[in-house]
């Protein structure tokens, strides 16, 4: 979940992402392409990303809050994606695999797998050069 002076989007259970007008309390877009769950999300005026318990990560183009495209499909973990975020350069997305993958923004190529979590990666955050993540460790 997340809002602007605009919008609310939001991921659920039922494997959608919905955009809500804000002034209206309306579903203005659905967007279909997740085949699980949709665990996180993450947008800017121009970019959604979502994470989904079908191991993929989806990067959308917003053209408007009713113009929303997929533009690719990132594929990489063995489980669940419960975190996601991105910055101009990279996107980073924290599994149930216990790994946390950075991935090009321009192009989706796979640049790195972070390892050394020994649960799953349930948030994280990219700033600057810094990624935060946090995880169920002991």
């Amino acid at each position: 979940l997340q809002y602007n002076k605009e919008v609310v989007i939001s991921g659920s259970e039922d494997l959608t992402v919905k955009v809500w007008d804000i002034q209206t309390g309306e579903v203005i877009s659905d967007l279909l392409h997740h085949k699980g769950a949709v665990n996180s999300l993450k947008f800017t005026t121009d970019t959604l990303v979502t994470g989904s318990s079908d191991r993929t990560v989806a990067v959308w183009n917003i053209q408007s809050p009713i113009e929303i495209t997929l533009r690719m499909a990132l594929k990489g973990h063995n489980n669940l994606v419960l975190a996601v975020d991105f910055n101009e350069t990279s996107i980073v997305s924290g599994s149930a695999d216990r790994t946390i993958k950075v991935w090009r923004h321009s192009t989706g190529e796979l640049v790195q797998t972070v390892r050394g979590h020994s649960d799953w990666v349930w948030c994280l955050q990219l700033q600057g050069s810094h990624l935060i993540s946090g995880s169920h460790d002991e």
